[in-house]
């Protein structure tokens, strides 16, 4: 019973970090190189006070469970969710904007909702009865996906506040879901925090997008504890499976941080730093490496980072991005 919760549980967040990029389906798996063609940060009004989460004082004490559980049964049921996960794995420019608009006004209680429950102190998640979820958590992936849809939408329409608000709401359901004293819903929370990092990485690429630096240094590390626990197997395979799947989305984080540095580092300098230490910056060791992820200055416009694969682990454990600065 339990290894077949575990391979739901695989199977799920599997299908949601799939999802999480369309840059990243597009590559071949074997493969753990991405290409992200960074834009220039930009000075738009507000900018310097963006954040990914709430800070403490901004949070209520109300529980977010009861809102995400009212969201997910707010969904309209005439969505054709097939339609909405192909807009995915489209640029922004290419989306159908009207009938994303449709979709986004139907859905616009729900998502709320889903807000309302991000600045909420915390999650209480009840325990799975008899293998039952407590809530739809393939519901709680699709709205997900939408989520990530309004927000690239956003971005694409220069509403940059609006977009980190939309992809906060993503990340603050990953971190109550974190919470989880079920092994599902937890898993389910690191395949949300990849559709949200997925779209961060697309956010970067924007010219004139505001560093998110100071909001991405503000996000918990580690936000998924990976210490070995009986939550996630009774043996080494599935504990060593979960293990790596929670290290990826916490080591994922770390990257960006990294990456939002550079780049705004290039943006006033003009050119990538020979070294990290140029950066004059505290950044979190790669926690694999147990060290500052390895970098490499290639050209004026062109730089390395990367990190090794994990123990136990395939190309997908490994780190590896080509930084370019467009103009």
């Amino acid at each position: 019973m339990y290894g077949s919760r575990m391979s739901q549980a695989f199977a799920l967040v599997m299908s949601i970090i799939l999802c999480a990029s369309a840059a990243i389906a597009a590559q071949k798996q074997e493969d753990a190189t991405k290409k992200l063609a960074l834009g220039p940060v930009g000075q738009a009004a507000g900018g310097a006070d963006f954040q990914l989460l709430p800070k403490p004082q901004e949070l209520t004490d109300a529980d977010a469970f009861p809102l995400d559980v009212k969201a997910v049964q707010s969904v309209p049921k005439d969505l054709d969710w097939g339609k909405i996960k192909a807009w995915r794995s489209m640029p922004a420019s290419q989306l159908p904007k009207d009938e994303v608009g449709s979709v986004l006004q139907k859905m616009d209680a729900s998502l709320q909702l889903l807000e309302q429950a991000g600045k909420c102190k915390q999650g209480a998640w009840p325990l799975a009865v008899e293998d039952e979820s407590p809530i739809d958590l393939q519901m709680l992936r699709n709205m997900t996906l939408l989520l990530a849809i309004k927000a690239r939408s956003q971005l694409a329409g220069g509403d940059y506040a609006s977009c980190v608000r939309t992809l906060g709401t993503g990340l603050a359901l990953a971190k109550h879901l974190s919470t989880s004293p079920s092994v599902i819903p937890l898993l389910v929370g690191v395949g949300v925090s990849a559709v949200v990092y997925g779209e961060i990485e697309s956010y970067v690429q924007q010219p004139g997008a505001p560093s998110l630096e100071p909001a991405i240094r503000a996000i918990p590390k580690p936000l998924f504890d990976e210490k070995p626990s009986d939550l996630y197997g009774t043996d080494a395979t599935s504990r060593g499976r979960a293990q790596l799947v929670l290290g990826r989305a916490n080591r994922h984080v770390i990257a960006l941080q990294y990456i939002e540095t550079l780049r705004l580092y290039v943006t006033k300098a003009g050119k990538w730093p020979q070294t990290l230490d140029e950066l004059k910056a505290n950044l979190p060791n790669d926690p694999v490496a147990g060290k500052p992820f390895s970098y490499k200055r290639i050209s004026d416009s062109q730089a390395i980072l990367e990190g090794p694969m994990a123990k136990g682990g395939d190309a997908k454990d490994s780190v590896r991005y080509e930084l370019t600065m467009v103009k």
